[in-house]
């Protein structure tokens, strides 16, 4: 297991960290989310959308629940925040983690023990922009 943390004082540095993950990222990779609201978790999905080529506007997923989007590979977007506990693990989050392109899950503290190896990013606000990235590496 790798785990670094990282400091970002701007939206836009956060938005660079998740283009700088999106590097290293290959089909079938998982990436768990976490942080409070506000801390941007979203932000940093578009980071990572747009270093993985997606073209159109990345935005929350909370009212869909998941959304797909299309760049180099696939990238399924899950937010997992409107969700209760049953409803959660009544979702099919294999359908999603078993595809052929990367999977990001927002809220995924909320998940029990559907996790799969993957990275797990936790976003912490220390002030008004800025923010602690701890990332995780659990991928074999």
């Amino acid at each position: 297991m790798r785990m670094r943390k990282i400091i970002t004082n701007a939206p836009q540095e956060t938005m660079n960290v998740g283009r700088e993950i999106a590097s290293g990222l290959k089909r079938g990779d998982v990436i768990y989310l976490s942080g409070e609201l506000g801390s941007g978790k979203t932000v940093f999905v578009k980071g990572i959308c747009q270093g993985l080529g997606v073209k159109e506007r990345v935005t929350s997923s909370s009212f869909v629940i998941a959304t797909e989007y299309r760049g180099k590979i696939l990238v399924s977007h899950v937010d997992l925040y409107r969700l209760d506990d049953k409803s959660i693990a009544d979702l099919p989050i294999d359908e999603y983690i078993f595809n052929d392109g990367v999977t990001i899950i927002e809220w995924a503290d909320r998940m029990s023990n559907q996790k799969k190896a993957g990275l797990c990013i936790k976003i912490s606000i220390l002030g008004t922009k800025k923010r602690e990235l701890i990332i995780e590496d659990l991928r074999n």
